[in-house]
């Protein structure tokens, strides 16, 4: 761990690959964080103090900075795990990067059926949370504008002027199990075949020489796939439970998350809080979980082992068979 003095932050030449970094008083860790971009984000720290009060107490109390380089942000986690079980850094419990996260909040019955909410605390079905609110604004906008699929406003009347706009083809006054089945449950169970014919459109307009439409038309078709792909996540990430070696140690997951680390005979364990999650809420955790198991889940998907991989598969054809089962 290299280590200097706040006040020589200009002078350090501070790599910008990935590893962990810890903000220190004279004696103790006070922060301890992973990251993909050492540079960047010691330095976004000292930049946005005067806009956050907690980072700026952090920063204030701030005498050393510390830093080692990684090879990976998994590599990284697991030192910043391995950090915080030993010396219980005050301000991680204080600094929440995730509070700005949201949910895609789904109501089955009535309109608005699909909107950006902030928590799972309503009588919806929440998928998420996502990091990016923008995001799913632009793929409900997407998915109306390619599939004229709901995107209601948050007060009546309804039908809206979407409908009388012929933007919608007035999803609230069909019959309730039409506006289920092809307008909302695409959104958790997408069929396979769901952009075949959007993809085929694309190529059109492509051999056409319609560059421009094709493009974007394209940009949607991406979004889209990028949906499904966190859908995918999330729907194996709570079901994730396995144990591999790594660089000489074992390593534990449980329901998604790193559990225990085992190394030279000893055992390092990260306490899990047992969360109790409602029916609604199987596509749904807390947003202080996401960073890590986002870099669980992405970390042993181009591990490259296949025996990891068909695990992951056997983990997510068992929940979409759930949630179909449950949905359906």
């Amino acid at each position: 761990m290299i280590k200097f003095n706040k006040t020589e932050i200009d002078k350090q030449k501070i790599p910008s690959g990935a590893g962990i970094f810890t903000l220190l008083n004279e004696s103790k860790i006070l922060y301890v964080n992973k990251t993909s971009n050492l540079d960047k984000s010691i330095r976004r720290f000292f930049k946005v103090a005067k806009d956050d009060k907690n980072i700026f107490q952090l920063v204030s109390q701030t005498v050393r900075i510390g830093f080692k380089k990684h090879t990976s942000i998994f590599a990284a986690f697991i030192h910043q795990k391995k950090l915080e079980n030993k010396s219980y850094p005050e301000f991680n419990s204080i600094i929440k990067s995730y509070e700005g996260y949201v949910y895609l909040g789904i109501d089955f019955d009535e309109p608005p059926y699909i909107k950006v909410v902030e928590d799972t605390q309503e009588n919806r079905f929440y998928i998420g949370p996502f990091r990016d609110r923008f995001f799913l604004f632009d793929l409900l906008d997407a998915m109306s504008e390619l599939f004229q699929f709901p995107i209601c406003p948050d007060e009546k009347p309804y039908p809206c002027e979407r409908y009388k706009n012929d933007k919608c083809p007035g999803w609230c006054i069909k019959e309730k199990y039409e506006t289920y089945s092809k307008a909302i449950l695409p959104y958790i169970i997408p069929p396979i075949d769901f952009l075949s014919s959007k993809q085929e459109e694309y190529k059109k307009l492509f051999d056409d020489l319609q560059f421009e439409k094709a493009e974007t038309l394209n940009n949607k078709i991406n979004l889209i796939e990028r949906y499904f792909e966190y859908l995918k996540f999330l729907k194996i990430t709570k079901n994730l439970n396995l144990d591999f070696n790594e660089s000489g140690r074992t390593l534990i997951i449980k329901d998604g998350r790193l559990n225990e680390i085992i190394e030279n005979g000893k055992k390092d364990k990260s306490p899990l809080i047992t969360v109790e999650f409602r029916d609604n809420e199987v596509l749904a955790f807390n947003k202080d979980q996401l960073v890590e198991r986002w870099i669980v889940y992405k970390y042993l998907k181009n591990k490259n082992d296949k025996i990891i991989l068909d695990k992951i598969n056997e983990f997510y054809k068992k929940s979409q068979l759930k949630i179909r089962s449950d949905l359906t």
